[in-house]
């Protein structure tokens, strides 16, 4: 960035997050990583237990899912505009 361009000034407000991309990518990633989550929750019940490791990863796995499942959900909400239509 140039110093010399003017910046304008005001609040700063938070905005939010835009997901990109298709909404069936998003869903197919939602369900990968949503399938995973319960795969390690299978487990972690069958085990008995789970380690601080365990968790963590079951903890991010779950987070993944969610942002995936937002990302599908806020994707067929807001689709991408179009492309202007030409004549053939």
């Amino acid at each position: 960035m140039d110093e010399d361009t003017e910046h304008p000034r005001g609040r700063l407000r938070l905005q939010r997050p835009t997901f990109r991309g298709s909404s069936v990518g998003w869903g197919i990633g939602a369900f990968f990583w949503l399938v995973c989550a319960v795969q390690a929750l299978v487990g972690v019940v069958q085990n008995g237990g789970t380690s601080v490791v365990g968790a963590l990863v079951l903890a991010g796995l779950t987070v993944l899912a969610a942002v995936c499942i937002i990302g599908t959900v806020a994707t067929i909400r807001h689709p991408r505009p179009a492309p202007p239509a030409t004549d053939a």
